[in-house]
């Protein structure tokens, strides 16, 4: 097994802030184990589906113009100890989109 710091970038999130509803994306670091990089990016990818903490803020309309999407951004190899200090990583840097 390897220890893996894999960034993410997720759309289209319609996301309530101070009781208005934005149209936002984000960045966002998870550190997983895994045993290669494909399982390290579909394990990071399964901490940000089951955040409640995003899904709470989440107001999707049942018909959105595009769904919500994450994409993996940037991943590298780290050592056992660096993944004990900061995992599984949680957080987000949200960032404005426009509607297409």
């Amino acid at each position: 097994m390897s220890y893996f710091q894999v960034m993410l970038e997720g759309e289209n999130f319609f996301i309530e802030f101070d009781g208005k509803e934005e149209l936002l994306g984000f960045i966002t670091t998870r550190w997983v184990k895994a045993c290669n990089e494909e399982q390290a990016e579909l394990k990071a990818v399964e901490l940000i589906k089951n955040d409640t903490h995003l899904h709470n803020l989440l107001r999707n309309p049942e018909r959105e113009p595009a769904p919500p999407m994450i994409y993996l951004c940037e991943m590298c190899k780290v050592n056992w100890f660096t993944y004990l200090r900061r995992k599984p990583g949680a957080g987000y840097s949200f960032f404005p989109m426009k509607l297409e």
